[in-house]
Formats: C-alpha cells, sequence, structure tokens
C-alpha cells in the first residue's frame, strides 16, 4: 500500500496513457463491440473519480 502512495501520480500517468491508448485504438477498428467495452471501462473508471466528465469536481 505505501508504494501505491509513492507512486500514485506515476500510476494514474500511465493509466491516462492506457485509457488514451485503448480510445485511439477503438476509434479505429470498425466493430462496435470494443466501444461498448472502453465506455464501460471509462463509466467505471469515471465512478472512482474525484473529477465529473465535465471538469467539475464530485462532492
Amino acid at each position: 500500500m505505501e508504494w501505491i502512495q509513492t507512486n500514485a501520480k506515476e500510476l494514474l500517468a500511465v493509466l491516462g496513457a492506457l485509457v488514451a491508448l485503448a480510445t485511439a485504438v477503438v476509434k479505429l477498428t470498425p466493430t462496435q463491440k470494443d466501444e461498448q467495452v472502453l465506455g464501460k471501462i471509462i463509466k467505471v473508471l469515471s465512478a472512482l473519480s474525484l473529477c465529473n466528465p465535465d471538469g467539475s469536481f464530485s462532492k
């Protein structure tokens, strides 16, 4: 747990990069199934986030 707290910024940066990469790959593929899966993943990440998709902070 201490390691996670120490490296939180780096872990969030890697997670953000992975989501950005996955979004780019999904947009390049013609199927809708992968877009649905990515949408669910982003919903979960948004639910865990302190920041709402519109940029406002949750209470």
